[in-house]
């Protein structure tokens, strides 16, 4: 039988540990933050976070 391990991301795998990326995601729609987590895009500037954010709701 085979065995999967599978990997969870958390929002510092996307943002780091930078105080005002993850202030923000804390905010983010849960349905942008979802897309973010489960795509292997890493964000280092609150720009790029916040564009990003944007564009997952419009989808």
């Amino acid at each position: 039988m085979e065995q999967y391990e599978q990997y969870y991301r958390l929002p510092q795998d996307v943002v780091g540990h930078d105080a005002a990326l993850l202030s923000y995601w804390d905010r983010m729609p849960a349905r942008a933050q979802l897309r973010l987590l489960e795509s292997g895009i890493s964000v280092s500037t609150l720009g790029e976070l916040k564009m990003l954010a944007e564009r997952f709701c419009q989808d």
